[in-house]
């Protein structure tokens, strides 16, 4: 069992290596495309980089449509902003507040400097909770590219936070890495010691939860999981699932 002290030092070793990220370069370590480094010529623009993030919403609000889910507009909450490409998409198809929060302030130095929306708000993560958002408050939660990158005790946690600030009757949806995969580079990563194997480019880390194990935490919570789509955004090396989860 995970000890307050032992989340206290997953957070804190979290935010070292993210706000040392968001200081060095905060669009690339939200996207890394090795050709959009900082360095080179073709580095992500602003606009280049919140455009991705208006087209990963508008897919999401399709599939929740052909989901049959209908979504309050009223507030969205992104978890892990990062530099708040997905802030922006949340605004862009109509919430009235976005509300993006993260553990790196220099992340959040960025969104706050290139997202152009009103709608939209930032607010640091100090703890292992979301202590600045009300209950049963928001219509939407959406994390995606972040969990995965914190070890599995803390991000359950958060998910437990999800269900806590959401609205009855809300949609809350979140990806996670499930294990490595088949394709030759997971099991090259899958044969690596565990430490080795977590660490990734710059000391981000990856962490996979199993599918059984996130529909039971879910179903503990007294939530539905609706559906876990395959999903790629951790990469060539992890299989993972984009989940979908409602009120029971």
């Amino acid at each position: 069992m995970t000890t307050d002290r032992d989340a206290s030092s997953d957070i804190a070793d979290v935010s070292r290596t993210w706000t040392k990220l968001g200081g060095d370069d905060p669009m690339w370590a939200v996207l890394t495309d090795r050709n959009k480094r900082r360095k080179d010529s073709g580095a992500w623009s602003p606009e280049d980089f919140l455009a991705t993030g208006v087209d990963e919403i508008t897919t999401v609000m399709a599939r929740l449509g052909e989901l049959g889910l209908e979504v309050g507009r009223a507030r969205a909450l992104d978890f892990g902003c990062g530099a708040g490409r997905l802030s922006h998409g949340l605004a862009s198809v109509g919430f009235s507040e976005v509300l993006g929060c993260d553990i790196s302030p220099t992340m959040l130095d960025k969104a706050r400097e290139i997202v152009p929306d009103d709608a939209c708000r930032f607010v640091q993560v100090t703890g292992t909770d979301l202590a600045a958002v009300e209950t049963d408050s928001v219509d939407l939660v959406y994390s995606c590219r972040v969990l995965q990158h914190m070890p599995p005790a803390l991000a359950h946690g958060y998910i437990r936070e999800f269900w806590r600030v959401a609205r009855p009757g809300a949609v809350v949806v979140f990806q996670m890495p499930t294990r490595p995969a088949s394709s030759v580079a997971g099991r090259v990563l899958a044969a690596l010691p565990v430490p080795v194997a977590r660490v990734l480019r710059r000391g981000m880390e990856m962490h996979g939860t199993p599918e059984p194990d996130v529909q039971r935490l879910v179903e503990s919570l007294g939530a539905r999981m609706v559906t876990a789509d395959p999903d790629t955004s951790a990469g060539s090396r992890w299989d993972g699932r984009l989940y979908v989860t409602t009120s029971a």
